[in-house]
């Protein structure tokens, strides 16, 4: 006769406990957010984004149709991307969360991208005397020319430079 023997130790392999894993559990209507938000009291801030974010979905329609006519179907998928940043927002202890797109063309990220250079070089700015934004444009170039058109703004910056170094020590 074969008679299985039952003992209290559970099987190998069997999973017979009722504590909880090592993870969080996270309800399904739960979001996980990131980042430092919005304060939501600051009026200014939650309209200039409001107006950045108006202004991207119109560019992103239209910049849609005009992948839809090319036949582009990857920029079609990165402009509805773009369309839908910020379009769920989530508050919580008075700030403002939303997931964002991080396109070059979003008006939304390409300001918190700005601010955040800013950011990076401001306190090396700070310790400058008299700071100056100088931004030197030119026609677009072939990649052949690109190392002589280079050459050719950094002789311009320099002379510029020098110039304006010598009116300073002559008053």
């Amino acid at each position: 006769m074969n008679e299985k023997k039952s003992s209290a130790k559970p099987r190998r392999g069997n999973f017979n406990t009722l504590v909880q894993s090592g993870t969080e559990y996270i309800p399904h209507n739960a979001a996980i957010i990131i980042g430092k938000g919005t304060e939501l009291g600051i009026d200014k801030v939650l309209k200039g984004r409001a107006k950045r974010k108006m202004i991207t979905q119109k560019m992103a329609l239209q910049l849609i149709t005009i992948a839809k006519k090319k036949g582009s179907t990857e920029k079609i998928k990165s402009f509805w991307n773009t369309y839908h940043c910020q379009n769920k927002l989530y508050s919580f202890d008075g700030r403002m969360y939303g997931k964002y797109c991080k396109n070059r063309y979003c008006t939304l990220c390409s300001s918190i991208r700005k601010a955040e250079i800013i950011n990076k070089y401001y306190p090396v700015l700070k310790k400058w005397d008299k700071p100056f934004f100088v931004t030197l444009t030119v026609k677009a170039c072939r990649y052949p020319k690109l190392k002589i058109m280079l050459k050719g703004l950094i002789r311009a910056f320099k002379i510029i430079n020098e110039k304006y170094r010598k009116r300073n020590q002559r008053n």
